[in-house]
């Protein structure tokens, strides 16, 4: 077998194990529940802040191997913005948000109240996109301690550039050791008049995943 075969082999392997792991042990749909009330505390955040209603919704999800992320996205080259944020505590956990280029400069929009995406200066892009990301970050931290008790600490959040998968091959890279599973949420935020798209990646530490576990199993037999 050469050395091609061998790799897509144990990839196919390991992606066979994330997913008999999740079928198992964690329940995909109590995980887009918990994306989908981060989505609903980042709505209310960003109303409150924009003074406009501003729709945030995670329709899917996606759960796989930290290092198979890029491929479930085939964009590659493609220019993007993204929001990084560590969280410790007795469980860890780190998110990323990430934005298509132009997709960045219709949120950059939208937080800033300019008409057009062509005229938002890249200095306030950027802004709005780290303001972004903190709000949202916030919110999934904020329904992933509700739901587990587990109490975390929002470390600075860190804004890259660059082509997707550079920049998505960053922070995979910390990964190695602290989770061996990705949560992707497919993002949507919708404006009156407008609307953008996003993905954002929880990594939870193994610790984390454990209690997620646990406290899933709970939830389902009505226990709190």
């Amino acid at each position: 077998m050469n050395r091609k075969a061998i790799q897509v082999s144990e990839e196919y392997r390991e992606q066979e194990r994330t997913q008999d792991w999740t079928k198992n042990k964690l329940n995909r749909e109590i995980l887009l529940e918990l994306g989908s009330i981060g989505a609903g505390h980042a709505t209310s955040a960003l109303s409150d802040i924009l003074e406009e209603r501003i729709e945030v919704e995670v329709p899917r999800l996606h759960i796989l191997p930290p290092h198979l992320v890029p491929k479930i996205f085939g964009k590659h080259d493609q220019p993007t913005s993204a929001v990084y944020m560590e969280l410790r505590g007795e469980a860890d956990c780190d998110i990323l948000l990430l934005f298509e280029m132009e997709e960045a400069k219709k949120i950059a929009a939208m937080m800033t109240m300019t008409p057009s995406p062509d005229d938002v200066d890249p200095q306030m892009e950027a802004s709005a996109i780290e303001e972004l990301g903190s709000i949202m970050i916030g919110a999934f931290l904020s329904a992933i301690a509700d739901f587990t008790g587990v109490q975390l600490l929002p470390m600075p959040p860190q804004l890259a550039k660059g082509s997707f998968d550079a920049t998505l091959d960053t922070f995979l890279v910390k990964q190695a050791l602290l989770s061996e599973v990705a949560l992707v949420f497919d993002g949507c935020f919708k404006r009156s008049s407008s609307e953008a798209g996003g993905t954002i990646v929880v990594f939870p530490s193994l610790q984390l995943q454990e209690i997620l576990v646990k406290k899933s199993q709970n939830w389902l037999k009505g226990v709190k």
